[in-house]
């Protein structure tokens, strides 16, 4: 019989085809942002064009799509068949005489078509995917060294040099009010260098800063090197100055005509060449990489099967449970999968042994769950799952009597027990769509720096800490999300069981019934800022530096204790009106608002020429005020070109300063809470700085309302009384989420780069998609 042109597999197929496209489009959404944070200097430049960007962009679909797509065929085949179990429709086939391979032939047809998809992408397309990204990073870095100095933005990559120029113009080159400074600490020589104009000359291979009318000071910084050796304290106007500024062009545009490429940009049988000629662990890693590539293609055939086969050995189940078994199976596979890396690298089995385990597992299990007889008998569950259902069925009966028999003064209204399973049906759905969002995150993230991990001391325990610290910044990508789907099921599946029209048929109006959702996510926002404001800004700093102490000990360059030694000696520079400030923290101070080794320069008024040096072992920024302390000197330029040095006084040792200087050691928005980001954007002197804080700071405002307006659009898709599927209504939600996610950043781009208000960049698509939510809530028949 051509099972493929009857009825049953076309119908099969149909029930599991929505849940696979869905999930699928959804994990790309949030591993592509899982990604895209390895490029944020590129995506979030204000700079670079926007053909950079793009490109970049097209080039992490194919990787992402390759580890999705398995995951999306487990968790459709698992959801769809788990849907029909609850339906009571497998029990009909096989009432009807279709026996289980019968319904199996159609999900390994899906299975065999997405696996011949798979195994393309892999075997094309990611390579592809990694030359691109390749040269999108060497043409954002040669684009960067065009102009290497910034206007308002301290560059210290110059050979010991730090540069700052306070406005210019980046399409000229055309500088104001420069300051370049270098310190040499083993012969306490200090030099500065100012000038009211400037330009940037650029060759092939250095840029060159050209400075006019500047003034050139050498200071002695050390008394004892001072007076074994001593050298004069300078200061001298130069008419015409030269700065040659080494910027490695040449290196960059060699790289980039380059043909040779890196193991992660070969296609399958270039990689499989490129293995036979490499020894020791660069032929392992090499065909580590060619093994993960095959298994992540024929992955969603396994995964097809083991989820049929896997729900065609229960009587009964919903989506719940089938989102449960999904994210269990998910979760063993892969951690088999690094487990097997682990064994291969440290040469304990082969790499074809290693790569090949949670493969071999997978296809015990779908041995198992056909053959066994008596895995689960008739009716039969697991245990876990039963106990688990029937303490949610005694809590929701409690609560059921509670709201009827109005205990404690409650109402006895039919809607207060409504909301209440509303909400209870929320969190739960939420709670299992984060718990799937966040696994897969975790397991994208150790895939990518679990060969980092293992070539480092401490490489594990490192990676476990990153990952535990990574928790808070997953949470705020993909709680709207997770939101969005638990609004989604909540209300697609009493659309399903006529909840909603049995409540309209009593006189009830559908926008009573969208009350408590509307309210949940209005608090799931104010809960969502706490967690943006409290707890993301130090644990993203944490997972920051975990990362790239993770990255740089597996490369041999630094140790744990040279990490340390070397943060401490890092210099920290702000400017701010007439001054410039220069200092390193201050381990032995608590909090932020201290500093050792300080340096303050204060300018004139035009900002042409110093006024004064200050130095000060330690300082603290308490009320307004710098508190100089330990021993301090002054330096003084006169009228007349002399150079005066001094003791500071007690006296002289208060500096006034409106904001606190010793807070800007982080820069990156997601470092910064919502006071700290307005600090920033304050202060900040560059405009390419102050539009990504600006954009930045509009976008944690916005934290509060984005589980509101996500709601408010796609609730009504749900509602939906028409005889449309569901799918269709699903579908069309889903499209309008991916419609406003592109809108979003589409937006979001402009704002960075100035073609509109940062408020107009963030708020415009919030208020456009909440004028869409109302509109379509408002054509509910209610």
């Amino acid at each position: 019989m051509n099972w493929f042109g009857s009825l049953i597999p076309r119908y099969v197929l149909r029930a599991a085809l929505p849940y696979f496209a869905f999930t699928w489009i959804l994990l790309s959404v949030i591993m592509f942002v899982q990604q895209s944070a390895r490029y944020a200097d590129i995506f979030f430049s204000a700079n670079l064009p926007t053909g950079l960007i793009w490109q970049l962009s097209f080039a992490l679909i194919p990787s992402v799509a390759a580890f999705t797509c398995p995951m999306a065929v487990l968790v459709g085949v698992i959801i769809g068949l788990a849907k029909m179990q609850g339906d009571s429709e497998l029990i009909a086939l096989r009432a009807a005489g279709v026996g289980n391979s019968q319904i199996l032939l159609p999900i390994l047809f899906l299975g065999l078509i997405l696996s011949g998809f798979a195994l393309l992408i892999n075997w094309k397309g990611v390579p592809l995917a990694a030359q691109i990204a390749r040269k999108v990073g060497l043409e954002a870095a040669l684009l960067k060294l065009e102009s290497p100095v910034e206007p308002g933005v301290f560059n210290t990559e110059i050979w010991g040099y730090t540069v700052y120029v306070k406005s210019g113009n980046p399409t000229s080159g055309a500088w104001e009010n420069i300051f370049i400074f270098n310190e040499d600490k083993p012969t306490g020589v200090m030099r500065l260098i100012t000038s009211k104009n400037g330009r940037i000359d650029t060759n092939q291979e250095d840029s060159e800063l050209v400075l006019e009318e500047a003034f050139v000071t050498t200071l002695n910084t050390s008394e004892t090197v001072a007076a074994a050796a001593p050298v004069p304290n300078v200061h001298e106007r130069v008419k015409n100055l030269r700065f040659v500024v080494q910027t490695r062009r040449g290196q960059i545009i060699e790289r980039l005509s380059k043909t040779e490429e890196t193991p992660d940009e070969l296609g399958l049988t270039e990689l499989a060449a490129y293995a036979r000629n490499r020894q020791g662990k660069e032929r392992t890693e090499a065909e580590i990489l060619w093994q993960r590539r095959i298994v992540l293609s024929v992955t969603p055939i396994f995964f097809a099967l083991l989820g049929a086969s896997l729900i065609l050995r229960f009587s009964r189940g919903g989506r719940g449970f089938g989102f449960f078994l999904a994210l269990l199976i998910l979760i063993g596979y892969y951690l088999l999968a690094l487990l097997g890396e682990q064994l291969a690298r440290s040469e304990r089995i082969g790499v074809l042994a290693g790569s090949l385990l949670p493969v071999a597992a997978t296809l015990v299990l779908i041995v198992w769950f056909n053959l066994s007889q008596r895995f689960i008998a008739a009716g039969g569950n697991f245990k876990f799952w039963t106990r688990f259902r029937e303490f949610g069925t005694q809590m929701y009966a409690r609560a059921k009597s509670f709201g009827v028999y109005g205990r404690r003064g409650f109402p006895n209204l039919a809607s207060g027990l409504l909301d209440f399973d509303i909400v209870f049906n929320l969190l739960k759905y939420f709670a299992l769509s984060m718990g799937f969002l966040t696994a897969t995150y975790l397991i994208f993230t150790a895939f990518e720096l679990w060969k980092f991990a293992a070539a480092a001391p401490d490489g594990f325990s490192i990676l476990g800490k990153y990952l535990l610290y990574l928790l808070p910044f997953i949470y705020i990508q993909i709680a709207p999300s997770c939101l969005m789907i638990a609004t989604l099921a909540t209300f697609v599946i009493k659309s399903r069981q006529n909840e909603v029209v049995t409540w309209t048929a009593a006189g009830r109006s559908v926008y009573r019934l969208l009350l408590p959702c509307f309210l949940l996510m209005l608090a799931a926002g104010l809960f969502n800022w706490q967690i943006q404001e409290r707890i993301a800004p130090q644990t993203n700093r944490v997972q920051d530096s975990l990362r790239t102490e993770l990255r740089s000990s597996a490369g041999g360059t630094v140790g744990n204790a040279g990490n340390t030694a070397e943060a401490k000696e890092i210099k920290f520079w702000t400017a701010a009106k007439n001054r410039i400030y220069s200092y390193a923290l201050n381990v032995n101070q608590t909090g932020r608002d201290a500093a050792r080794d300080l340096y303050v320069f204060e300018f004139e008024p035009t900002g042409e020429r110093l006024k004064s040096l200050i130095r000060a072992e330690e300082a603290v920024w308490r009320n307004g005020e710098i508190e100089l302390r330990g021993a301090a000197r002054q330096t003084v330029w006169t009228n007349d070109q002399r150079v005066l040095n001094s003791e500071v006084t007690a006296r002289e040792g208060i500096l006034a300063e409106d904001f606190n200087p010793f807070r800007q050691i982080y820069t990156k928005p997601n470092h910064l809470s919502a006071r700290e980001t307005a600090e920033k954007l304050e202060i900040a002197n560059s405009a390419s700085e102050k539009r990504i804080y600006a954009v930045a700071l509009e976008k944690k405002y916005a934290t509060i309302v984005l589980p509101f307006v996500i709601t408010l659009f796609t609730a009504p898709f749900a509602l939906s009384l028409s005889r449309k599927g569901k799918v269709v209504t699903i579908g069309c939600a889903v499209a309008v989420w991916l419609v406003f996610t592109g809108v979003s950043n589409g937006f979001e781009q402009f704002g960075l780069n100035g073609y509109v208000a940062p408020l107009v960049a963030v708020w415009s698509p919030l208020i456009l998609f909440t004028i869409v939510g109302f509109f379509l809530i408002s054509r509910l028949k209610t």
